[in-house]
Order: C-alpha cells, then structure tokens, then sequence
C-alpha cells in the first residue's frame, strides 16, 4: 500500500483504470457464467427427457407383447447418443425386462424402477420415465447419461471466449487509461509544478496555467485565487511587521525577549528610561542580572513555571538595579511563546512603578494607622458597653435586693422585673412570673364574687397610661393563688408610677404595693372606741407616704438613668459615626483619583478599608436599634402570619443566586402581636437560614408551628435548615450581643440579629431557643402566648 502511495499520478490512473476494467469483466463473465451453467443443466434434462419419451413410446409393443428381442433392438438403437452409457426397461412388475449396452456393469442398472423424473449426480444424469399405451402404463424406461464428456466441452469452449474478451478489454481499458490520465494529470502536474515554485522560493506572483474547464479547471482558479489571497496577506504581513516595530519602538514599556536559558534576545528602547541601560548593552546577557537579592527566588520561580506551561502569562513585581545604582520597582507580564515559531521566546512587558510603590507605602501606613484609630474606638465602646452592662447589673441587683414589694410592668402590663420581697409575699417565682400579663398571674378569687381587685387595679393603671402621672390606690382586697392552687386573704396599699423615655414616651409602671392584710384584720377585730386606732391609721398612712416618696425616687433615679443611657446611644452614633463618614469618604476619594496609577492590590486594600467602615457603621446601627428594642411602645394588633412569612419568602429573592432552596411552610395560626416587631423576627430567622445552608449543595428550609409540650398557654414556632449548623455546647451564646459562632470571612453579620429577636420574643411574654448539629443543619424556635396580653 505505500508503494501504491509513492507511486506517479499518471501510473496511478493507469493501473486504477485496468484493475477497475479487469474487475469489472471478471464479474461480469462470472454472472454468465453461472446463468450459462444453469442454461446447460436444464438444456441436458430437457434433451434426455426427450430421448427418453422417444425411446418410450417405441418400447411399447415390445413390452405389451413381452417380447424381449424387439426391446433389446429398440434400446440399442441408443447408440446413436454416444453420452447415453445405459438404459433398460423394466415390466410392470418392476423387472428387468430388457437392457442397454447387453453386458453393461452391474453398478449401472438400478435393480428396481425408481420415481419418474431424472437427477443430476456429480458426473451423471440420470432418471426414469414411464412407458404409457392408452392410459394403462406397460413399464418402466432407465436412461443414464454421461454429462462430463458434456460438460467438459462447455468449459472449454465458455473458457476460451472469455479469456478472449478480458483480453481486448485489457488492452482497450489500458489505451482508454492512457490517454484519460494524459487529460487529468497534465493540470494535476502543472498544479504541482506552481505549487513548488512558490514553496522553494516564497514567489506569490507566480500562477498555474488553466487547461480546461472542468474541475480541474475550478481547482486551478481557486488555487490562483488562494496564491492572490496569500499574496495580498503576505504584504500585509509585512506591513503589519513594520507597524508593530514601530509600536514597539515607541512604546512607553519596556519590552524584553529571552530564550529557554533566560539569554536576553531583544529590548526595546524604552528600557533606557527605566533602566538606564542602552538596549545594546543588556542583549546576550542573563535576563536576571542586576535583580535585587530579595526578588530572585521570586524570579527563577516564575521563569519555572512560565518554562512549565507554554502560552501561559504571569504577573510579576520586582526590582532591578538602575545603571546609576538606585534600585527602581518594576510591573509587568511575562508569557511564554516559546511555541510560537514567528517569535519563539519569552516575552515580559514591564513599567517603572517606584513612584506608586512610595505611593502605596504611605497608603499602608495611612491604613494602618485607621487600623489603630478603629481599635482603640471600638475598644472604647467596648469599655462603654461594659460599663453600661456593669450598671445595669448593680442596678438589677439593687432593685431586687429592695426591702419593699415592687413590680416593673411595661405599657403592655406585662411583668419585665420584681423584687424578692414581692415574690415572698405574692408566693410567686421569678421565672414563674416574668413575661406574663398581670392579670393572668395574679386573677380575682374565682370564689369571691364581690371581689374588685382586678378591676380596681386596672383602672389604676389606665390612668397612669393615660395621664402620665402616678396614681395612689386605697387598701384593696386582692387574693393571693399559692402554689396550691388555693386563693389566700390578702390587703394591699398600692403605688402606681410611671416610668418615661426621653421623649416622654411611658416605657415602665412601677407597682408599689404594702402587704395591709394584718393591719386589716387587727382593724376589725378592734371596737370602734379603741383609742390606739387610730394612732395605727395614722403610723400606717405615713409609712405609705414615705414608701410613695421612695417610690418616687426610684422613678427618678430610673429616668436619669434611662437620659443616662440616650445620652450614651447619641454619643455613640455620633462620635463613631463622624470618623468613620471620613474615613469611608476619603479611601472613596483617594480610589477615584488614584484609580489609573494604582494597581490592583492597593485598590484592594482602600476597597477593604472602605469595606470595614461600612462594616463598622452596621455594627453601630445594629447596637442602637437593640438598644431602642426595648423602649418601642408595642402595637398590638392581629397579625396573619401565613401572609406575614409569605410577603418575606417572595420579596427577599432567595434565589437569585441560582440555587434552589427547597422551602416547606406549614400552616400558621393568626397571634396578638406587634406587626412590625414580629416581622422583624421571622425576617431575621429566615436570612439566617438562607445564609448558613449557603454552602448545602441542596439547601432546604423548613417553617412551621407546634405546640409547646402540649401546653396550651402558648404556641411555638420554627425555622429548621439543613445548613452548617452548630455545636450545642456553644448554644448559649447564640442570642447573646456580638456572640458568633463563624467567622465574618465564613458568613457575614454582625452578631446581633438573635439577641434582636430575643427581646422582641420577651417584650411579648415568649421564649427564644435553638438546637442543632455541626454540619447537619440547625432549628431556632420562638413561642407567643396563645392569650393576647392584657391591656
């Protein structure tokens, strides 16, 4: 096959043309000869079979009148057929009656007739043929005739016409292949002869000679077409060539060409005013030469890997010695064209960047200097935090600690504080008590009808809502439940003071009560005359007005502290807020104006510092708006909170980051709440959910309501996700300030978000908790009491 390959066109089409010719009647002359030797077959069957019904109907008086020697003559005349080599006739009885030659071999004759018809054998054809007079058959007739002699002939005689045939065809297909291959290979060859001209001397003038047109023809226009094309590119090229030099030659970078060995190739001119080198005195030199000591690691790893992968490009930043002996900073790409033969080297274009780089060290230590003024701010909110925690400690502390009976309520008349006294003499707990209505603690004796405490006591604390003022009850009749379950007789001289915001908004009611039951009692177990009565009436009236002066300082107190603490949110948001507008402005302003000479890591570091001032001011935002969480007076109103977590769902657009999250909203029952305030916790639940099954290939959040233990006093709600999750040893941490259990790199936020949703959860009587796993996802739970508050 490869000598057929290597083989010239013309004898190629030569040979094609006859082995196609010789084919083509070898074929052919098979086809025939395969329908001439079937034509043979059937043409001896019919001729014997004609022998043999002439023979027949001869044999037929011989064999009706048995007699044999008229039989014997009439098969003998079979001689005249020199193929036919036996026959006999046999009677009715299927006997030999007569036979053809008279002593014919034993193996010739069947000894009985067999069915009519004839059968070829490999060298035979033989068969029986019945003797038929009048409808009634006399015998039977054998012939056997010799078809090799036969056949033989025909095959010499078919033989001998065919090879005759492939003979002229051979010698027409050979004068047919000469003069086709002179028509095809004389443009083919005039093609060739153009198409070396142009390779052995680069002559795109020259064209091939058209002989006709056939395809050939097309071919040989489309191949001048192509040498115009090349032609017309050729002098582009070289255009191009002298255009890019002049490119190069004027460019403001430097621009370098080294080999495999690091052997500077080439420079352009522009190297003299980076480096103060003439461009001839650096070629044949090592390309890291005059690199600064601490740079050439730097440099021969990037040599290696440019060595490693060809095509590719690097960055790179180092120093060189400047020929006056300074040291200058230079940028650039070195890539790797090693591979391309029109330059076959590796090509650097790089730029003097001293000047930015003394740009970018003062950035630094501008930046770090931010860095400084950052910490020590935030230390001291931190400080302040700490001493805010401190004082209301002590003042937690020393509330509950007070030998009188006091109830912090919100306008909400929900319980938030109690002192120690009052929960000794209410027979109550602390945890039993905080964050539930007063009235749901503390109802009317079921058993007293007369009984007036209820409605007494909230007429009180209506008129403190109303009027803003304190309000002074008489002795009232208010049964006490103990933990028995059983209401205990009780007199109470309540107190009721209102405690205001800074922009009197009444935030809390401070319920002063005196246990009066003893009092009372001894009153009406006394007569009427019993002189030391009213002495009694008078202590008692005292001592409530010195308890209401007491009351009234402690309301003080709290208000200066409440102006305490605004004071420090103002100083908060605006001292921290001033530097950090400035600095935020300024990285902003300095970007603008040095975002051509700057390169991309310095841009980064002021997007960075701009980045933490915004963080910083977020974290500021987030701090004031807990603080305020608890002083916002609570609308309370009916809230749908399928339509509530639906309008979150839809607005937030939790998938625009092209995953899909698989979301699960249970049914959700309406509850009495703050709309806003409620709004606010499921939107907090449900971002985190979203964020910490960020990295859930399949994230799948769930929403839903259940009931607390079966308990029917309030009802539960939760957001289950198949996120990061989180270790519960750590759990107590989660609704605490500024408490985080990632990393700002991992997930961002600021840490306030929970302890947010903590207080909006206490401030309506409820709780807040969460459970989960590290890595299988986490569910944080609030519960609201299924009684709206009391008014």
């Amino acid at each position: 096959m490869a000598r057929f390959k290597d083989l010239p066109i013309q004898r190629k089409l030569t040979l094609l043309l006859m082995l196609t010719s010789v084919g083509v009647m070898v074929i052919m002359r098979l086809a025939f000869f395969v329908y001439e030797y079937r034509t043979f077959r059937e043409a001896t069957v019919r001729q014997l079979s004609i022998l043999g019904k002439i023979t027949a109907d001869n044999s037929t008086a011989a064999l009706a009148f048995g007699n044999r020697s008229d039989a014997g003559e009439t098969l003998s005349a079979l001689h005249a057929e020199p193929n036919v080599v036996a026959a006999a006739l046999y009677d009715p009885a299927g006997k030999l009656f007569a036979q053809y030659p008279a002593q014919p071999a034993a193996a010739q004759l069947p000894p009985a007739p067999g069915a009519d018809g004839y059968q070829f054998s490999p060298d035979r054809l033989a068969g029986f043929e019945p003797v038929v007079q009048a409808g009634r058959r006399l015998g039977t007739l054998y012939l056997q005739l010799d078809t090799g002699a036969i056949l033989g002939a025909w095959l010499r005689g078919s033989l001998g016409i065919a090879i005759l045939v492939m003979a002229l065809a051979i010698v027409l297909a050979y004068l047919l292949s000469h003069w086709l291959q002179r028509q095809i290979s004389r443009p083919i060859l005039a093609l060739a002869d153009t198409a070396r001209a142009v390779s052995d001397r680069r002559d795109y003038s020259v064209r091939a000679t058209k002989l006709g047109h056939d395809e050939l023809g097309l071919l040989t226009d489309a191949f001048n077409q192509m040498l115009t094309q090349i032609q017309e590119q050729d002098l582009a090229l070289r255009h191009n060539e002298r255009r890019f030099r002049a490119l190069i030659e004027h460019s403001s970078d430097s621009i370098s060409l080294v080999n495999s060995q690091n052997c500077i190739l080439y420079l352009s001119p522009a190297v003299a005013a980076v480096e103060g080198y003439a461009p001839e005195e650096l070629v044949g030199r090592n390309g890291v030469e005059n690199t600064h000591p601490d740079d050439l690691p730097l440099l021969r790893e990037v040599i290696a890997q440019l060595l490693a992968s060809p095509g590719r490009s690097i960055p790179v930043v180092w120093r060189r010695r400047h020929k006056a002996g300074h040291w200058v900073w230079l940028e650039g790409t070195a890539t790797n064209l090693l591979g391309d033969p029109a330059v076959s080297a590796i090509v650097t274009n790089y730029r003097d960047i001293t000047e930015r780089r003394n740009s970018e060290t003062e950035i630094k230590r501008l930046n770090e200097d931010l860095e400084r003024r950052v910490v020590e701010r935030t230390a001291q909110l931190e400080s302040a935090n700490a001493d805010l925690r401190r004082s209301r400690a002590v003042f937690e502390n020393l509330f509950v600690s007070l030998p009188g009976l006091f109830l912090v309520l919100n306008p909400e008349l929900r319980i938030v504080a109690a002192s120690d006294a009052y929960l000794k003499a209410t027979m109550t707990t602390r945890d039993g008590i905080l964050g539930r209505g007063l009235f749901e603690v503390f109802p009317d004796n079921p058993d007293d009808p007369a009984a007036t405490g209820v409605s007494n006591l909230r007429a009180s604390l209506n008129r403190v809502i109303q009027n803003l003022a304190p309000d002074a009850m008489a002795i009232q009749k208010y049964d006490v439940r103990r933990p028995d379950g059983v209401f205990e007789e009780r007199f109470w001289s309540p107190v009721n003071s209102p405690v205001l915001g800074a922009d009197r908004a009444l935030e809390y009611i401070i319920h002063r009560v005196e246990d009066v039951t003893d009092f009372v009692r001894r009153k009406s177990a006394q007569t009427n005359g019993d002189g030391s009565l009213q002495a009694r009436l008078e202590r008692m009236e005292a001592e409530i007005f010195q308890s209401s002066q007491r009351v009234q300082a402690a309301n003080q107190q709290l208000e200066a502290a409440n102006k305490e603490l605004e004071a420090f949110s103002y100083s908060v948001s605006h001292d921290l807020r001033a530097p950090l507008r400035h600095v935020d402005g300024f990285a902003s302003l300095l970007t603008k104006r040095a975002e051509k000479t700057l390169d991309t890591q310095s841009l980064r570091y002021l997007t960075t510092i701009s980045g933490a001032a915004k963080q910083m001011g977020r974290l500021i935002d987030d701090l004031l708006s807990f603080s305020r969480m608890s002083r916002t007076t609570l609308r309370l109103a009916e809230v749908d909170q399928d339509a509530l977590v639906a309008g979150i769902v839809r607005e937030g657009n939790y998938e625009q980051s092209g995953r899909t999250i698989a979301w699960e909203i249970a049914p959700l029952p309406p509850v009495h709440a703050d709309a806003a305030m409620l709004r606010q916790v499921w939107v907090n639940l449900i971002e985190n959910a979203v964020k910490y099954s960020g990295k859930n290939p399949a994230p799948r959040i769930v929403i839903g309501c259940q009931s607390a233990n079966g308990a029917a006093a309030e009802q539960v709600f939760f957001v289950r996700d198949n996120g990061v999750g989180f270790d519960m040893a750590y759990a107590g941490k989660l609704f605490g300030v500024f408490q985080r259990l990632h990393g700002p790199s991992e997930f961002e936020g600021t840490g306030i978000g929970l302890a947010n949703i903590r207080r909006i959860i206490a401030r309506h009587g409820g709780r807040t908790w969460a459970d989960g796993r590290v890595g299988e996802g986490a569910v944080f739970y609030f519960s609201l009491p299924v009684k709206p508050p009391s008014p």
